[in-house]
């Protein structure tokens, strides 16, 4: 190529870029450039050549001289941020990404590259609502309502995550790396058919194969296919022959969570280490230690798992304080729900309404988070007149709609007339029917632990409901609690200490303890002990309360729960298998640390029959 050849024509180099051939566009660009060296779409058609080839020093450079030269383009600017993101210079891609918002401060591009870079650096709450502010003004905008909704469940808002990704059907032009981000939150949300069928159409994509093949086995694993599971893993390429950090990762992490359901916990902490140093993000690095903590657990190496969850929480709190700061102080109680207890007095002055008779209203499985709530539920969906919906807050979306009347929670529960109740119970029942559809005499399992704070609203709605709540000893509640990751900003602080959580449990149970007094529901008291021990005894009484002819199908409900698939909490491993006793008392494995949560916990612990 010489300088007497003519000047290429701008499209011809783009339509190089579009078709993968990036070296060719660079020498075309190149060329142009020798002969108009000022040319602004040549030096463009450049430094994008050279982002497409991954030589991101060379494309900083290019693009930095295009902020130079033509400083009030606010797309070289956002460019320029785009390449310094993609190169890890996060600090310096924010300040392109500033100063192009400075320039159109409108402008939707902006503001969703401003989110990406925020989402990259774990600013979850900031790029949700960047994301969220680019829908609002962009409403046809697929991409950013995929990452707004990604940055919505990390901050647990879900209904707002299902909201962003409901035309999601509609988009048909998404990038194949887009596509598999969706069908990664699809799978998060509970679709996970839906998100199944995303990662099978972009399976035959050769760059994005091996973080699609690493995400199904990843699936496989988590809706306990294993067998599947090892069979995909064994398509993956090694580790160290991928370049590529991201996909890497999952790789390993996929390989982790199969090694993991294994036998070999010592290579499954091998892997878990080398995500650890690959890792840069500390909401990533707040999982990875979740799970080392417990494969140290399995390991019987008590002390290395306790330092990995203390360095599990240590990471959360930097993503769960951005979203809750004032939450940050010890003081505060993130279940503030729980302190807010009715007087007898105004109790005795609520309006009287009945309501639907048991048969017709849902049965409520409540209890303290990791008291053996899955494990019923799981029992009561095997029984063919019972449907459970997994888990869902949707008493707290009614709760919700209640404050839209302008009563508040709970203290004005007993203002709500007639036609409120109507309303709300509507409500109730329209959210249940968006997940489940139950067949003519089936009743509706509504397990959420933390509905154990909202049983004012469920006697309003459904004053002759079956309610069971779970118990377990709470010291082992504490500990498994700790030894969670879960999503919800608020439980995370909660469970961010012993202490802390120890406080926490205390409220709940003395407002489940005076509301059950209080409204005097139709409750029957499981405890997780007595099932282990005495499994057909207890499996009588749950039927027996729940007046069903045969109760024998609630005995098989790991068959069922394995033919089940997915199941949304961390029991999902444990509850395809038949009762075991593996963790009744675990928390004494890790007694030396509990010290003060110990007498926080003594008044709940004799009001049930606990002994420290």
């Amino acid at each position: 190529m010489t300088l007497s050849q003519p000047l290429f024509a701008p499209s011809d180099i783009y339509a190089r870029l579009q078709s993968g051939q990036a070296d060719e566009a660079e020498r075309m660009a190149r060329h142009n450039l020798a002969r108009q060296p000022a040319d602004e779409g040549a030096q463009l058609l450049l430094a994008m050549a050279l982002q497409n080839l991954k030589r991101h020093a060379e494309a900083i450079a290019a693009y930095q001289r295009l902020t130079e030269q033509f400083p009030a383009s606010k797309d070289h600017w956002a460019n320029l941020g785009t390449i310094l993101r993609e190169a890890g210079k996060l600090a310096e891609s924010q300040d392109a990404y500033s100063t192009a918002l400075e320039l159109a401060p409108n402008d939707p591009m902006a503001h969703y590259n401003l989110g990406l870079l925020l989402m990259e650096r774990d600013l979850y709450s900031r790029a949700r609502q960047e994301f969220i502010d680019v829908v609002n003004a962009q409403p046809d905008f697929a991409e950013a309502r995929v990452y707004g909704a990604m940055m919505c469940y990390e901050c647990g808002d879900n209904p707002t995550a299902e909201r962003l990704l409901e035309p999601w059907k509609q988009w048909t032009d998404l990038s194949d790396e887009v596509r598999v981000d969706l069908a990664w939150l699809l799978i998060q949300l509970g679709r996970v058919e839906e998100g199944e069928q995303q990662l099978r159409e972009t399976l035959d994509n050769s760059y994005e194969r091996p973080r699609v093949i690493a995400l199904l086995v990843q699936l496989r694993e988590r809706v306990n296919r294993m067998d599947e599971a090892r069979a995909l893993a064994a398509q993956l390429p090694a580790p160290d022959s991928i370049d590529d950090h991201t996909i890497r990762n999952e790789v390993i992490s996929a390989l982790a969570a199969l090694a993991a359901r294994g036998t070999d916990l010592k290579q499954t902490r091998v892997l878990l280490q080398q995500l650890l140093d690959l890792t840069d993000s500390e909401r990533k690095r707040s999982n990875i230690y979740f799970s080392m903590g417990h494969v140290c657990d399995k390991l019987g190496d008590y002390s290395a798992a306790y330092d990995a969850f203390q360095r599990a929480h240590a990471s959360q709190l930097l993503t769960a304080g951005e979203v809750v700061p004032e939450l940050l102080d010890p003081a505060m109680e993130p279940l503030r729900i729980s302190t807010y207890l009715i007087a007898a007095e105004r109790h005795a002055q609520w309006r009287k309404f009945d309501g639907p008779p048991a048969a017709q209203s849902p049965v409520f499985v409540v209890g303290f988070p990791r008291s053996g709530t899955t494990m019923l539920e799981q029992m009561l969906d095997a029984h063919p007149s019972m449907r459970a919906m997994d888990e869902r807050a949707f008493l707290q979306g009614v709760i919700e709609r209640m404050q839209g009347f302008g009563l508040t929670y709970p203290e004005q529960v007993g203002e709500l007339d007639e036609k409120h109740i109507v309303i709300l119970r509507e409500r109730y029942w329209k959210l249940v029917s968006n997940v489940v559809t139950l067949e003519p005499g089936q009743r509706l399992v509504d397990k959420n632990p933390l509905n154990m704070l909202r049983l004012p609203m469920i006697n309003r709605l459904f004053p002759h409901a079956k309610v069971i709540v779970c118990l377990r000893h709470p010291c082992d509640v504490l500990m498994s609690c700790y030894m969670q990751s879960f999503r919800s900003p608020n439980f995370a602080i909660l469970c961010s200490s012993l202490e802390r959580l120890a406080r926490g449990y205390v409220n709940a149970m003395r407002s489940w303890i005076h509301h059950a007094d209080l409204l005097q529901p139709d409750v029957l008291i499981w405890r997780y002990e007595e099932a282990l021990e005495d499994f057909g005894t207890q499996v009588k009484r749950a039927g027996d309360f729940l007046e069903l002819e045969d109760a024998s199908p609630l005995a098989h409900f790991h068959e069922h729960a394995r033919a089940k698939g997915f199941i949304s909490t961390p029991s999902y491993h444990q509850v395809i298998e038949p009762i075991n006793k593996k963790a009744l008392g675990r928390w004494r494995r890790y007694e030396e640390h509990f010290g003060p949560a110990l007498q926080i916990l003594a008044p709940i612990m004799q009001h049930w029959g606990y002994d420290v």
